[in-house]
Formats: structure tokens, C-alpha cells, sequence
């Protein structure tokens, strides 16, 4: 139909509005065309988003802690500025401000609004409303963001509502805008991954009593990060940012980049635990825990070469981080031994079709056979890693001494040898259990920890019973002991032979575990059904 057969029709009664209807004639088409988007925007935003938002909004919790964060805020401009008058006029008064207003902000964003994530997604867990959300098209991961993205808008809420404040303490002379920004930036990643923490405890718990413990240890959690960033915070606020500009960049960077990383293990893990056993749980897992170990690698490298002058300052980055990401892949490792073996035929759809992926990507299909291996190289590419580092410090000049670095070399090859074989064990042992019960993940940590005490009980008490119960020196008998052994070269007394047995102890676990993949490393895709296709395509 052409514009001529209506001459005095103009282009706004022409277009129809969001809902199919002509527009009204005053009604611009610019206005309509954003009519337009923000409806295709709405079907489009995540709908648990939408449920958490109204319900949140017009819950008692947002509107009490809306209104005392307000009112605190509004108190304490009126009463703060009258302390400090007439020398508000004359003198610095920012930091004293600031102190008060970032305790206003902090309590909501760091304490109530993680507390409050946990409690909704442990309530649709506990009512059992999120077994109606599972048969519906909304995926774990759609669940867990939208509660995520709930609790960041409604940290928006109270950052816009005490934004004007902060800018009046800024107005107020004393702190400068970067220490302001990377308060502000602290604040809001430290919320966020608060969080992601607390809405990862929320599937752990298991009836009354694993509820009220698991709320005590995330609302233990949530206190202790409250005070440490709080009085680091305050204690930057008043003496100002004792770093220099890189190497706060540095840090800057790293800890955004770590806590992005950490957050997406947590979701992973935590959508993963409200995802149905026919589908596959662990592969992302997998991939996550990759991703966060290569970032570590990177960030080593970084520090190692950028870090020129103050060599000691490397070992405060390398040491704690390695140690980290050793006790991260200890218990990783032990729950993934501890999977289940069954691939449901939803599970078999999804794996790669031809050989070379298969080849590839073998070790992320889940099962307890494939997630020895998987856990076996990421334990040696960590040692690899930890080796290749204390190599390079050494190298370009530290205050360690070289048999400190061989020490320090010995104790992590023993650590991983030891690691890799109690592994091997779960496996076998959760295997067994697995026959006639069917336990969760979480019972691999239990058999990694019982493997670790019998290893080194047993030898110790035998040794014991034939010295009489006295007193007695290390031999090759207690070679099982792991903690008598690493104490051993921690005492400065080294043992040749442990570099040996402990890289033989990981090879022979590494290819244990090669042997128990069997068929899991050969193509088993199976075709999709067409019923299954057709519902895909509507």
C-alpha cells in the first residue's frame, strides 16, 4: 500500500505500538520505535531476573533496609557536618566522611543482599519450587544468573541512592578521586563475589540441621569479609593508598580478573548442583577449574618477569597462590574420582562425534575414570608450573637460598606422588560404595581424607608397636607416611630418594588411572532422536 492513498496520514499513526494496535496519532514514531524495543528487550531479559526483582522490591527486607540505609546516610551528612563545623569550611573533612558513608553502603551490599541471594535460591530448593522451575525451558544456569542479577540490581539501587553522598565528601577535600574509585570498585567486585559464595552454599544443604549449619557458614563468612575489607578500606581512606600507582594497577587487575574467574567456578558448580543427574554435571566444572588455573599460570609469569626490584615480593604472589591451587585441585580431584560412572543417553548426545575430538576432548566427559586422569594432569602441570617458577626466581636472584629452593622442590614432588596415588585409591573405593549405594560427590573428600589418616596412622602405629612405644628414627617402612615424610624435608633433612619415588609414584598413578578410561576414550555419540530434534526446532 503506498503512502499516497493516505495524503494526510502522518508516519506515527502509520506504526503500530508494541502490542499490535495503531498508535495514537500524537504519538511520535521515534517513541514508538523505543516502544518497540524495550517489548523485544523485556521477552528477552532473564524471567527469574524479573520474579527475584518484584519479589525482592516489595519484600519487608528491601524496604527496611532501603529506608535505615537512607535514613543512616541522611543522619550521619547532617550530624558528621555539624561535628566538624566551623573547620569543615577550612580544613580536609573528607576521609571522616567517607568512613561513615562507606559503613552505611557496606552493610547492605557485603552482609544483607548476599544473605538474602542465599535465602532465596535455599527457599526454591527448600519449598521445593525449583523442581516446577526444571521442567520448564529455563536452564540451572538461567536460575542461578537471574538470582545473581536480582542481587546486583538491587546493589545498584543502594550505590545510586549514596552516590550523591559520597559525592559530597568528596566536595569536602582530603581523598583523593583514584583512592574514591578503587574504594568504589573494591566494594562492588567484593559484593558480587559475595554473592556468587553465598549463592553457592545454597544447594549444599540437605534438611534442617545442614540448613541452619550451612547459614552459619556463610553468615560467618560474609562478618569476617565484611571486617577485613572494611578496615581496609578505612584504613585507605584515612592514611591514603600506601602502593605505588603499577603495582596497585596490578592488583587491581588481578583480583578483578581472580574473583571473575572464582565466580564463574562458583556458578558453575552451584547450577551444576540444581542440574538433573541424566545431564551432564562436571564437564563444565572441568573447563572452569581450567580456565582459573591457566589465569594463575599468567598471572605467576607476569609477576616473576615484571616484578625487577623487590624480589621478595614475587614469593608473596607465587608461594600463597600455588599452595592454593594445590589444595583447589586436591579437592577437586577427590570429587571428581568420586562421579558417578552411568552416562545417561542425554549425556551421550552431547559428546564429540569424530575421533579427533573425542581424542581431544576425552577428559571432560564425566565420569570417575575421566576425571582421575583430568585431576592426575592438572596435579602435574601444576607441579610443572610450581618447578618451572621456583626455577625462574631462582634464577634471576632471591633471598632463598638454593637448599631452601631444593627443599622446597623435594616436599612438592612428594606432596603430588602422594596426592596422585590416594586418588587412585578413592576411585576404588567410591567405586565399591557405588555398587549397592549411590552417594553424592562430596563422599570422594571423605575417602581422600580417610585414605590420608589410615596412610599415616597405620605404618606410625605398627613402627610404634614393634619400638616398645618409644621413640623411633624415620625408615623406608614409613614410606606411606606422607606427614612424617614432608616433615622430614621441611627439617632440612633431605632424602634422596624421595624426587625418585615420588615422580615414579605419579607416573604409575597416571597410567593406573590411563588403564580404568577403557572405552570412555572411544567414539559412543548417539544420534539424537527426532522427537527430541522436532521439540528443539519449535
Amino acid at each position: 500500500m503506498s503512502t499516497a492513498a493516505f495524503p494526510n496520514e502522518s508516519l506515527s499513526q502509520r506504526l503500530p505500538s508494541g502490542d499490535g494496535t495503531p498508535a495514537d496519532s500524537t504519538t511520535p514514531a521515534w517513541l514508538v520505535r523505543i516502544d518497540r524495543w524495550a517489548e523485544r528487550l523485556g521477552d528477552r531479559v532473564n524471567p527469574i531476573m524479573i520474579k527475584e526483582t518484584r519479589q525482592a522490591l516489595k519484600s519487608r527486607q528491601f524496604v527496611v533496609t532501603f529506608s535505615v540505609l537512607l535514613v543512616a546516610a541522611f543522619g550521619w551528612t547532617v550530624a558528621g557536618s555539624l561535628s566538624m563545623m566551623p573547620l569543615i569550611y577550612t580544613t580536609p573533612s573528607a576521609s571522616r566522611m567517607l568512613i561513615g558513608y562507606y559503613l552505611v553502603l557496606a552493610l547492605p551490599m557485603l552482609l544483607v543482599v548476599p544473605l538474602a541471594a542465599y535465602r532465596s535460591l535455599e527457599a526454591e530448593i527448600d519449598d521445593g519450587t525449583l523442581e516446577l522451575l526444571s521442567i520448564t525451558a529455563l536452564s540451572p544456569w538461567q536460575i542461578v544468573l537471574g538470582k545473581l542479577a536480582s542481587a546486583s540490581l538491587q546493589m545498584m539501587l543502594y550505590l545510586v541512592a549514596l552516590f550523591p553522598c559520597v559525592a559530597y565528601a568528596y566536595t569536602l577535600r582530603g581523598v583523593d578521586l583514584p583512592t574514591l574509585a578503587l574504594m568504589m570498585s573494591t566494594l562492588i567486585v567484593s559484593a558480587l563475589t559475595l554473592t556468587v559464595l553465598a549463592l553457592s552454599f545454597a544447594p549444599l544443604a540437605r534438611g534442617r540441621t545442614g540448613r541452619i549449619s550451612t547459614l552459619l557458614v556463610v553468615l560467618s563468612a560474609l562478618l569476617l569479609a565484611e571486617y577485613l575489607i572494611g578496615a581496609a578500606m578505612i584504613s585507605m581512606i584515612m592514611y591514603g593508598n600506601p602502593l605505588p600507582v603499577s603495582w596497585t594497577v596490578f592488583i587491581l587487575v588481578v583480583a578483578t580478573l581472580l574473583a571473575a574467574a572464582i565466580s564463574h567456578l562458583l556458578l558453575t558448580t552451584t547450577a551444576a548442583q540444581l542440574t538433573p543427574e541424566s545431564e551432564n554435571r562436571s564437564s563444565g566444572i572441568r573447563w572452569s577449574l581450567l580456565m582459573l588455573t591457566v589465569l594463575v599460570f599468567a598471572i605467576n609469569v607476569f609477576a616473576i618477569e615484571w616484578i625487577t626490584e623487590a624480589r621478595e615480593q614475587v614469593l608473596a604472589v607465587f608461594m600463597p597462590s600455588i599452595m592454593i591451587m594445590g589444595l583447589l585441585w586436591t579437592f577437586a580431584g577427590a570429587m571428581m574420582a568420586a562421579e558417578s560412572a552411568a552416562l545417561t543417553p542425554r549425556i551421550q548426545r552431547e559428546l564429540p562425534g569424530n575421533f579427533f575430538s573425542r581424542m581431544l576432548l576425552v577428559f571432560f566427559t564425566p565420569g570417575p575414570a575421566t576425571g582421575l586422569v583430568f585431576a592426575c594432569l592438572g596435579i602435574g602441570t601444576l607441579l610443572i608450573a610450581a618447578m618451572a617458577g621456583t626455577e625462574r626466581i631462582q634464577d634471576l636472584g632471591s633471598q632463598v637460598r638454593a637448599r631452601e629452593w631444593t627443599l622446597l622442590r623435594h616436599a612438592m614432588v612428594a606432596y603430588c606422588g602422594y596426592l596422585i596415588m590416594f586418588l587412585v585409591l578413592v576411585r576404588w573405593i567410591v567405586a565399591i560404595l557405588r555398587i549397592n549405594n549411590h552417594p553424592r560427590v562430596e563422599i570422594g573428600l571423605a575417602a581422600l581424607i580417610a585414605v590420608a589418616v589410615l596412610s599415616s596412622l597405620v605404618p606410625y602405629s605398627i613402627g610404634l608397636h614393634y619400638n616398645d612405644y618409644r621413640p623411633y628414627s624415620y625408615s623406608g617402612w614409613q614410606i606411606t607416611n606422607w606427614v612424617w615424610t614432608i616433615g622430614m624435608i621441611f627439617d632440612n633433612q633431605s632424602l634422596r630418594w624421595v624426587n625418585e619415588v615420588g615422580i615414579s609414584s605419579m607416573l604409575m598413578g597416571f597410567l593406573i588411572a590411563i588403564a580404568g578410561v577403557g572405552r570412555r576414550a572411544l567414539p559412543m555419540r548417539t544420534a539424537t532422536p527426532e522427537a527430541v530434534l522436532a521439540e528443539r526446532a519449535k
